[in-house]
């Protein structure tokens, strides 16, 4: 199987089901205000085995930033992101050297 990307007018997903390369495999990168939403929701599904990371760029920023929490996100999970920053952009993927077995599906809707 290879890495894919699925996108839609409300929705950007990736399935990791192959070891990332050296960039890892991350879904399309969202926006809140170029969205025109108030929310955005991530989930995770699929019951793959992976640590998968969401990061953020605020406008200006030259690289992506690790949202670092303690929890672990489980299968089946959904959360809202609560952040109205303008101009801030969110990703989800899988780092190279975290993916172990199955379908990992990550991304946000809005």
């Amino acid at each position: 199987m290879a890495n894919s990307k699925s996108n839609g007018n409300r929705y950007s997903y990736a399935t990791v089901d192959a070891a990332p390369g050296a960039d890892g495999y991350w879904c399309n990168s969202v926006s809140m205000t170029s969205k025109d939403t108030k929310a955005i929701f991530f989930s995770q599904r699929g019951g793959g085995v992976a640590t998968v990371t969401i990061q953020f760029r605020c406008p200006g920023d030259s690289s992506w930033t690790d949202i670092t929490t303690n929890e672990i996100i489980e299968d089946g999970v959904r959360f809202r992101v609560d952040d109205f920053g303008a101009g801030v952009k969110y990703r989800a993927g899988v780092k190279n050297g975290a993916y172990s077995s199955g379908d990992v599906i990550i991304g946000f809707d809005w």
